[in-house]
């Protein structure tokens, strides 16, 4: 089980930072961040890998900030998913690359607000603040207006690679590597997600085998492999009890998921 949201390592010249989860997730708050980035920031470049639904704003400007003090030797490649605060993050460096399949999405802040109405207008306030902040880093770092990122933001907006760097968030789009999978964001109540049901619901939402292959090619599986463990595994979960030999079919279909778990 993991317990960090992020991990640290540092070769003699270079500085391998991840952030694979949820931003201030596991109990590990942004201060132990700081304290490992601390251990490793005097490396002679940094590079930063994002597969991240994003986190609460103050820990993620948080973590934004620790980031761009090192900005001129920082790069940073989304492998994933860049959402949310995740999407921040990424404009802490000098360059942004992406990897084919990739995204990155930016929206308004929530909250979660209870009491009167000055309670609630305060926070309507402090929201209306942050969203400002947001707003400036994203124009700093696009060739997008401040109107234009608004209307963005307000939609729930999710980039490929490609129009990424068309916007001029990301400089480049590694097209020979390819994202192996993308972060779980089915519990974050994001509202346009370009994934597919089968892909966010995992094996359980894959009504036919066409969905299972899309699963598969989802998780990473070419296409030739997709097509070769969807024609036997598909067929092994779906068999007519009456035709297939029980023990036989519990042992193919034990095999699938734990496949499928590997792919996840």
């Amino acid at each position: 089980m993991r317990t960090k949201w992020y991990s640290m390592d540092i070769t003699t010249d270079t500085a391998e930072i991840s952030i694979f989860d949820e931003i201030g997730g596991f109990g590990i708050a942004v201060a132990d961040f700081k304290k490992d980035f601390d251990a490793v920031k005097n490396a002679k470049s940094i590079h930063l890998m994002l597969n991240t639904p994003g986190g609460a704003v103050t820990d993620g400007m948080a973590v934004y900030n620790i980031l761009a003090g090192v900005r001129d030797k920082l790069d940073v490649e989304i492998i994933g998913l860049a959402a949310s605060m995740g999407s921040v993050i990424a404009l802490a460096g000098r360059r942004l690359s992406m990897d084919e399949g990739t995204y990155f999405m930016i929206h308004n802040p929530w909250t979660i607000s209870w009491g009167d109405a000055d309670q609630l207008r305060h926070d309507a306030e402090v929201l209306d603040k942050m969203r400002r902040e947001i707003v400036s880093i994203y124009v700093a770092h696009s060739n997008k207006s401040a109107q234009d990122i608004e209307a963005m933001m307000a939609a729930e907006t999710w980039l490929t690679a490609e129009e990424a760097k068309e916007a001029g968030f990301a400089d480049s789009v590694n097209t020979s590597v390819k994202a192996a999978a993308l972060c779980d964001v089915s519990r974050y109540g994001f509202m346009h997600t370009p994934f597919s049901p089968q892909a966010q619901g995992g094996l359980k939402a894959c009504k036919t085998i066409r969905d299972y292959e899309a699963f598969l090619r989802d998780a990473g599986a070419s296409l030739q492999e997709a097509k070769a463990l969807a024609s036997g595994g598909w067929k092994a979960l779906h068999r007519d009890d009456a035709m297939a030999d029980a023990e036989d079919t519990a042992d193919i279909a034990a095999g699938i998921r734990e496949l499928a778990q590997i792919f996840r």
